[in-house]
């Protein structure tokens, strides 16, 4: 077939909307005011929104909460040039996009633009920020197991010394047991200046949990493989978060992972959310063979592990985030009855 004749074909609006719904990236159609006319099953997927929630609305307040348009926005370039934009874009919930806006001519003095949106999350997580926050977590998560066991020991020395000072009245045993508890004091206030290291948080924004967890569909489901069903139940209201969103991300998918190690063959893993009070509930649930009570008791423990192959920072590294989150996090589990974890964040509603 000649070039020029490729497209010389008949094609309805059932049939190219069918083609469009099944491109796994992000297509709209936006007028001049940016109102959303039209968008494909990906993008309301991604939204975590039905259709008609989404026609009609700004796409920068659907993706970006915001009140005008975002700066560097590659459909607002393409109606200034009349050319194909391109530019990257990050959404409130930490998801990155490779957007391309393509100006068409709608009638003698209107125009509409054509957004193609490339999901690239993974890839610039993986080259940024992935690592980073897993590395700073587990050295966290070291340090205070490390400080919390080294003020114990210190704090020991210090008592026990100051009590054989009161009762040994030889003159040279009282010397060496003053340079004892002064040493030790000089620990002490070492140890307080290393708990200082721990960093905070440090790409902090108010996020919709949901969305998060949308976003990660396709990531859990390529995780857990074809033997392990997910199931989801997120809240029907938005429950929004405060933190960093690529840590929370980091934290989901640290327990997909221990989840899959615990099922044998099939299983089953669900994922839901809910207010509780004025916390946000994460749960995840799976059918796996469970933890005895002693492995159940040190699971948070660095550097415990039932595997020799692995290190055993997984779980370490969650309560780190959980913490540093102004939550906590408890898990129920017994020997071939699965295992739920529960996670409790701060609302900000």
């Amino acid at each position: 077939m000649e070039t020029n004749n490729i497209f010389n074909f008949d094609i309805n609006a059932e049939d190219l909307t069918e083609i469009f719904n099944n491109i796994e990236h992000n297509l709209s159609l936006l007028d001049e005011e940016f109102n959303v006319l039209w968008a494909n099953k990906a993008y309301i997927e991604r939204l975590g929104k039905t259709y008609d929630k989404v026609i009609g609305k700004k796409c920068y307040s659907l993706w970006h909460h915001r009140d005008k348009v975002c700066e560097n926005c590659p459909c607002d370039e393409a109606l200034k040039t009349n050319r194909v934009e391109t530019n990257e874009r990050i959404s409130a919930e930490g998801r990155y996009y490779l957007l391309t806006a393509i100006p068409l001519k709608y009638s003698k003095n209107k125009k509409l633009i054509f957004e193609i949106g490339k999901e690239i999350t993974e890839t610039k997580i993986a080259k940024e920020k992935y690592r980073e926050a897993i590395e700073s977590q587990a050295i966290n998560s070291i340090l205070t197991n490390f400080t919390h066991q080294l003020t114990n020991i210190l704090t020991g020395i210090y008592g026990f010394a100051q009590l054989l000072e009161k009762n040994i009245k030889e003159e040279k045993m009282q010397k060496y047991l003053y340079n004892l508890i002064i040493a030790s004091e000089k620990g002490l206030k070492f140890v307080n200046a290393l708990k200082k290291l721990k960093s905070s948080i440090s790409n902090e924004a108010i996020f919709n949990l949901n969305y998060l967890l949308i976003s990660l569909k396709n990531t859990i489901k390529e995780i857990l493989g074809d033997d392990i069903i997910l199931e989801t139940s997120l809240s029907e209201i938005p429950q929004l978060i405060k933190g960093d969103p690529l840590q929370i991300r980091e934290l989901i998918i640290e327990l997909i992972k221990n989840a899959k190690n615990f099922i044998q063959g099939k299983g089953v893993v669900s994922i839901s959310t809910e207010k509780v009070n004025s916390k946000v509930l994460l749960k995840i649930q799976d059918s796996g063979q469970g933890m005895d009570e002693e492995t159940l008791k040190h699971c948070f423990d660095p550097l415990f592990s039932t595997d020799p192959k692995k290190f055993g920072l997984g779980l370490t590294i969650v309560k780190g985030i959980v913490e540093a989150h102004n939550g906590y996090i408890e898990i129920k589990s017994k020997k071939d009855s699965g295992t739920t974890v529960n996670i409790y964040f701060p609302s900000v509603t």
